[in-house]
């Protein structure tokens, strides 16, 4: 089937068994068409992804987050799984593994970001660098907004010059980085991984 050989060719690279235990990444509905005319790229598979796939020709939807992520009890004919399967499109999704990718995710946060000297930390999931010269954590917060174009919010205060990356939720890996790092930058964290929110402020874009 031609969305197998394509996820096996082109996607090799961001390779399904780097992904965490946890995870469920790959091939997670087989499509109908053999020709692929075309393939949508998405973050997340949403109902107006799908409609956007077949008004497209779009035979195969690449998303970062997972269709199927908790073992399936039942199928509900509202649910995105059942919806792409009797649309005969399929769907792949590259998400832990592709954050770790060697020019994944991370790794493009942390050119996004100007950090040198990039490697991968031990938990093999984040990356740390270091900054070209050591800022105050208030305008790191604001390099931040800036080069990624979206509001953030910034807890702690002090110079930082070492900088830990998680693109998705990184609460649970920054408190093992923690020694190594003056600063760490995550898209999601759990309220018990946060110092209280009174302490935190909203940095705009």
């Amino acid at each position: 089937e031609i969305t197998t050989r394509l996820v096996g060719s082109e996607m090799c690279i961001r390779d399904r068994d780097t992904a965490e235990a946890w995870d469920n990444p790959g091939l997670l509905v087989t499509g109908r068409c053999r020709e692929l005319s075309a393939v949508l790229v998405t973050l997340d598979v949403t109902p107006a992804a799908l409609e956007e796939a077949e008004r497209e020709g779009a035979g195969l939807i690449v998303s970062h987050h997972p269709v199927i992520f908790d073992p399936l009890r039942r199928l509900d004919a509202e649910e995105m799984p059942y919806r792409l399967a009797a649309a005969g499109i399929a769907a792949y999704a590259a998400h832990t593994n592709l954050d770790k990718a060697p020019g994944g995710v991370n790794d493009t946060l942390a050119a996004l970001l100007g950090l040198e000297e990039v490697a991968a930390a031990d938990d093999g999931l984040c990356r740390v660098g270091r900054l070209p010269a050591a800022m105050e954590a208030r305008d790191f917060a604001r390099l931040v907004a800036r080069r990624l174009g979206t509001p953030v919010r910034a807890c702690g205060d002090g110079p930082v010059r070492f900088v830990g990356l998680c693109g998705g939720a990184g609460g649970g890996e920054w408190m093992k980085l923690n020694p190594a790092v003056d600063a760490f930058v995550t898209g999601e964290v759990k309220h018990h991984e946060l110092p209280p929110m009174s302490s935190c402020e909203g940095v705009p874009s």
